[in-house]
Formats: C-alpha cells, structure tokens, sequence
C-alpha cells in the first residue's frame, strides 16, 4: 500500500471519527458551558458597546442562563437530534443555553403552526417557495421563475 493511501485512510478515518464524536455528543448529554465565563465576557462587552457599568447584567446573565439550562436539560432527553444538530452550536463564538432553547422553542412553535394551518404554512408569493416537513427539515423547494 502506498504512503498516499495509507495517508488518506489515516485522513478519513479522523474525520469519521470527528463527525461520529460531535454527532454522539449530541446525543450524550447537554454540553456544559462555563456561564460565569460566558456572562463576564457578555458584561465586558455590553459594557463597551454601551460605554456605561451595569453591574447587575452579569447576575442577571448568570440566572438566565441557569434558567435555560435546567429547562434544557429537562427536555433534552425528547429533543429531536435534528434540532439539536440545528440549534445547539456548542463551538460557536458565544455559545448560550438561552439561545439554544429560544432555538429549540422557536422550531417548536413552528411545527404547531404547520400541524394547525398546513393550508397557510404552504402557500406564498415570494420566491423559493419551502415546503417544510412537521419535523421542521425541509421537504422541497421551488425556485423563481426567471424574469
């Protein structure tokens, strides 16, 4: 077997590696944020962008983040791994509990939408017309006509 071979197998092999331990890690469990870390670098920036100190945004930030959560974790079990794989981004710039479960609950309610209007949720002037599924993927797209 040649040294090229050899090297894409080694590559391949990582990346299916990577890809099963973030896919897995979805499944595993909530991921854990440092909030104390995460809300004293939302606060230092707050702080600059307003040019003031609020030292109260830093505990409120700690609570609402708390708050998420163990609301989160209360649900996590029943969360899809589509809208985990759409919502939860625990590598991102800044990660949230708070954002991931108003991710979560905003897929939620438009799943309640589709199944109360479907006749609504399908019809529309504007183009790409989407055609959603109930589990909120996407089940077709029509493109724009060329004007």
């Amino acid at each position: 077997m040649s040294l090229h071979t050899r090297s894409s197998i080694v590559v391949a092999g990582a990346i299916v590696l990577v890809a099963a331990s973030a896919a897995s890690s979805k499944d595993d469990g909530l991921p854990k944020l440092d909030i104390q870390k995460q809300c004293q670098k939302t606060q230092k920036a707050t702080d600059e962008f307003t040019g003031t100190k609020n030292p109260d945004a830093f505990n409120l930030c700690v609570r609402t983040e708390q708050s998420a959560r163990e609301k989160l974790a209360e649900r996590w079990a029943t969360t899809s791994a589509l809208d985990k794989t759409s919502c939860v981004h625990p590598a991102d710039w800044s990660p949230s509990y708070f954002e991931w479960l108003g991710c979560l609950d905003t897929r939620d309610y438009m799943r309640t939408l589709r199944k109360a209007h479907p006749e609504v949720m399908a019809v529309s002037k504007l183009c790409p017309i989407v055609y959603w599924q109930l589990d909120g993927s996407i089940a077709s797209v029509v493109t724009c006509p060329l004007r």
